[in-house]
C-alpha cells in the first residue's frame, strides 16, 4: 500500500520560520558594502567550531535519501569525506521540497503538507511527524528555492507579496508563531540559511547577498552585497557557520566559507565532490559548524525612571485608557469604560512578575484594540494587546526585543492605519519598529542625531507623524514618518534644552513645540509652514524670572481654541499659563491650579482631550506622591469671559477627580 510520507525514514519536531520582510527592516541594496574578490586560505582560526562530521542529506533518482559525511566543511584541509556515501532510506521522491534542521532533523514538504524526520547517527527515530500544510505550496517548482532553516531551526520563506517571515516552531505543539522580518525579498530567487539568523540571499543573475537576523533583539545585524553574478548554482546549502556548499549543472560540489570579520572569503570554489549531479536534492544539517561570536547586541543599562508622566487615549467608542509605572516596576492599565465615571476607572497589573519602566507606549490599533509598549529593566521590550475591542482583558505579554536605552513612543500612521513605536540605543541611535500587515516588522535603524530621552509624536502634514527627539546637546530634531519610511532630520535651533518637548498642532498641520531650557524657563515657537522645518527662534512662555522642575505640556482647548501650557512647580502643584487670545503666542503669566485636596505631584502633567455626553473638554492625568492616579479636569469659562481671555474669569476651572487605588 502507499504512503503519502517515506516508510523507512524517521521524522522531526523542528523550530520553522518563514519570513515575510526583510530589505525594508531599514536595508536596501544600494546601501550595502561589497568586499574585494574572493581569497583562499587554510583556516585554522578559532571563529569556528565544527561537529566531528558534517551530515550532507541528497535524493538521488531513485527516490533514496543518501547521507555524506564530511570531515572538516571549515576548512581546506583534506580529507573531503569522513566515511563512503550510503543510503539510509527510499520514498523521499514524494517531497518537492526537502529542509534540513539543526541537530538531524529533515523536513519533507508536498501538496499534503510538512512531514518531520529525525536521523539519531544510526536510524530514524521520528518518522513523518506531521506539522500541518503551511508550507506546502513551497513544495512548488517555482517557490521551493525560497524557504530555508537556519541553525536555530527557524524557518524562513519568501511570500508572494515579497516579505521575509520568520516562523518559529513550538515543538510541544507543532504550532508555529511568526513574524515579517523585511520587504522586497521578491528580487531573490533563492535563500539559504547558513548559520544563527544568517540568509545568503541569490538573485536570478546569480547575485549574492548576506544578512543576519538577531532574534534576542529583534533587528538585523548585518547585511551586504557579495557578488553580482557568480551564484548562479542550481542547488546551495550550508552546514552552517557561514559555510556554503554550491552545486552546479556538471555535478560539481564546490566549497565556500565567509567570514564577517574581515569581510572576506577564506574557502572559495574549492571542490569537495564530483558527479552530484544525479541528486535532486542536497541538504545540510544547518548547525553542524557554528560561530564561536556572539552577535548579539549589548544590552544598555536601563535606569529606572522615577516618577514616569502616565499614558492615556480615549477610544472612538468612548473608554478612556491609562498606563502607569511606578517606580518599582510595576505597570497598570485604568479601563474607564465610561468618560465621565472616574471612579469607574478598573485597574489590572501587566508587568506579570517582570520590571518595567518609563511611560508605556500606547496605541490602539486598526482592528479597535489598545496595546501597551513596556520597557523592560533588561532594556527588551513586552506587547501587552487587548484580547477583543473594548474588552477588559489584556493577552499576555509577548517580546519585542528592542535592547534600547530609553522607552518607547506608539502611534498609529494616517497613512496606512498601522501602528509604530520609535526608542533610542545605548548609542544614541533612533530605532522603529512598524507594523505590517500580518505583524511588526524588526527595529530598524534611522539616520539621526546622537539621541538622549524618549522621542515625541505628533500629528504631521498630509497623513504623516512627527517625530521629535533631543540630542545628547540638548537641541531638539523633528522628523517626518509617512507610514513606511522617516525623512530627514531638521533641526529645531538652540541647546541645552532637557526632559520632553511638548506638541500642539494646528488646524493648517503648523505644529507649536513647548520646552524646558537649560535654565528652568519654558520656550516655544511655532512653524511657519507645514513640514518638519522650524524657525529655529525660541521665546519664553510666562515671566523670563519663572523656572520650573519638570517638562512642560501643552493642549489646545477645544472649548475656546488656545493653547494651555502646563507646568509643576517646586511646591508639588500644577500651574498653567493660557493663551492671551487665539493663535496670539502670547502667554502672559503661570497661575497654580487651586486643589482642594492638599497632594504633592513629582510627575508631569499627561494632558488629553477627549469627548463626554457629546461636548469635547479636556483634562491632564496625573498621580501624587503614593501613586494615586488622578484626572484633572477643566471647565470652559462662561461665555461672557470668552470674549477677553486677559481676565482671571476667563480662566478654566479645573476638578480633581480621585482614580481607584491600582
Amino acid at each position: 500500500m502507499h504512503t503519502s510520507v517515506p516508510t523507512r525514514l524517521p521524522r522531526s519536531s523542528v523550530r520553522r520560520t518563514l519570513g515575510a520582510a526583510l530589505l525594508t527592516a531599514g536595508l536596501t541594496l544600494g546601501s550595502l558594502s561589497v568586499p574585494g574578490a574572493p581569497a583562499n586560505a587554510a583556516t585554522t582560526d578559532a571563529d569556528i567550531s565544527c561537529t566531528p562530521t558534517q551530515n550532507v542529506f541528497s535524493v538521488n533518482p531513485d527516490g533514496e535519501l543518501v547521507l555524506n559525511s564530511f570531515n572538516d566543511l571549515s576548512s581546506a584541509a583534506s580529507p573531503i569525506l569522513a566515511a563512503p556515501a550510503k543510503v539510509i532510506g527510499g520514498g523521499w521522491q514524494q517531497f518537492g521540497k526537502l529542509l534540513a534542521g539543526p541537530n538531524g532533523w529533515l523536513y519533507g514538504i508536498n501538496a499534503t503538507g510538512m512531514f518531520g524526520y529525525h536521523w539519531n547517527g544510526t536510524a530514524f527515530d521520528v518518522v513523518a511527524k506531521p506539522f500541518g500544510k503551511i508550507f506546502s505550496g513551497w513544495a512548488a517548482a517555482g517557490l521551493r528555492d525560497k524557504i530555508t532553516i537556519d541553525a536555530r531551526g527557524h524557518f524562513y520563506l519568501i511570500q508572494s507579496n515579497g516579505d521575509l517571515r520568520r516562523y518559529v516552531l513550538d515543538a510541544a505543539t507543532s504550532t508555529f508563531s511568526s513574524q515579517p522580518v523585511g520587504g522586497g525579498w521578491n528580487i531573490f530567487s533563492s535563500i539559504t540559511g547558513a548559520g544563527d539568523g544568517v540568509i545568503y540571499a541569490r538573485t536570478p543573475a546569480g547575485g549574492l547577498n548576506r544578512y543576519q537576523f538577531e532574534p534576542t533583539s529583534d533587528r538585523f545585524v548585518h547585511a551586504i552585497s557579495l557578488s553580482n553574478s557568480n551564484w548562479a548554482f542550481p542547488i546551495v546549502t550550508s552546514p552552517g557557520g557561514d559555510v556554503l556548499l554550491g552545486l552546479d549543472a556538471a555535478g560539481r560540489l564546490s566549497q565556500h566559507r565567509y567570514k564577517r570579520d574581515p569581510g572576506s572569503w577564506v574557502v572559495s570554489n574549492r571542490t569537495v565532490g564530483t558527479g552530484w549531479q544525479v541528486y535532486s536534492q542536497v541538504v545540510a544539517t544547518t548547525n553542524a559548524c557554528t560561530l564561536t561570536a556572539s552577535y548579539v547586541p549589548q544590552p544598555p543599562a536601563v535606569p529606572t525612571e522615577l516618577n514616569p508622566p502616565m499614558a492615556v487615549l480615549q477610544t472612538p467608542a468612548g473608554a478612556i485608557e491609562y498606563g502607569l509605572a511606578n517606580n518599582i516596576g510595576e505597570v497598570k492599565w485604568g479601563h474607564q469604560s465610561d468618560p465621565i465615571d472616574f471612579g469607574g476607572t478598573a485597574w489590572n497589573a501587566m508587568n506579570d512578575g517582570q520590571a518595567f519602566t518609563g511611560t508605556p507606549g500606547l496605541v490602539q490599533g486598526a482592528d479597535g484594540r489598545i496595546e501597551f509598549m513596556l520597557h523592560n529593566v533588561n532594556s527588551r521590550f513586552a506587547a501587552r494587546t487587548q484580547t477583543a475591542a473594548g474588552s477588559t482583558e489584556l493577552g499576555p505579554l509577548v517580546d519585542r526585543g528592542g535592547v534600547m536605552a530609553s522607552s518607547a513612543v506608539s502611534a498609529k500612521s494616517p497613512a496606512n492605519n498601522k501602528m509604530v513605536s520609535f526608542a533610542v540605543d545605548g548609542d544614541g541611535k533612533l530605532w522603529g519598529k512598524p507594523e505590517q500587515t500580518q505583524g511588526f516588522f524588526p527595529w530598524q535603524p534611522y539616520a539621526s542625531p546622537p539621541l538622549s530621552g524618549v522621542p515625541v509624536i505628533a500629528p504631521g502634514p498630509n497623513n504623516t507623524l512627527t517625530v521629535i527627539a533631543r540630542d545628547t546637546a540638548g537641541t531638539f530634531w523633528a522628523a517626518s514618518w509617512n507610514g513606511g519610511g522617516l525623512s530627514a532630520f531638521s533641526s529645531l535651533g538652540g541647546t541645552g534644552f532637557t526632559g520632553k518637548v511638548s506638541a500642539v498642532r494646528y488646524p493648517g498641520d503648523l505644529i507649536r513645540v513647548f520646552a524646558r531650557d537649560a535654565d528652568g524657563r519654558i520656550k516655544t515657537q511655532k512653524q511657519t509652514a507645514a513640514g518638519t522645518a522650524f524657525p529655529g527662534t525660541w521665546t519664553t512662555v510666562g515671566p523670563e524670572d519663572m523656572t520650573w522642575p519638570g517638562s512642560p505640556a501643552a493642549v489646545m482647548a477645544p472649548d475656546s481654541g488656545l493653547l494651555e501650557v502646563l507646568v509643576r512647580g517646586t511646591d508639588g502643584k500644577y500651574y498653567f499659563a493660557q493663551e492671551l487670545t487665539q493663535g496670539s503666542g502670547t502667554w502672559p503669566t503661570f497661575k497654580p491650579i487651586n486643589l482642594p485636596e492638599s497632594e504633592q505631584y513629582s510627575v508631569d502633567a499627561t494632558p488629553f482631550v477627549y469627548t463626554a455626553q457629546g461636548e469635547q473638554k479636556w483634562a491632564f492625568a496625573t498621580y501624587n506622591q503614593n501613586f494615586a492616579p488622578r484626572v484633572i479636569t477643566a471647565s470652559a469659562a462662561p461665555t461672557s469671559a470668552k470674549i477677553a481671555k486677559t481676565t482671571a474669569a476667563g480662566d478654566p476651572t479645573f476638578t480633581l477627580h480621585k482614580l481607584p487605588t491600582p
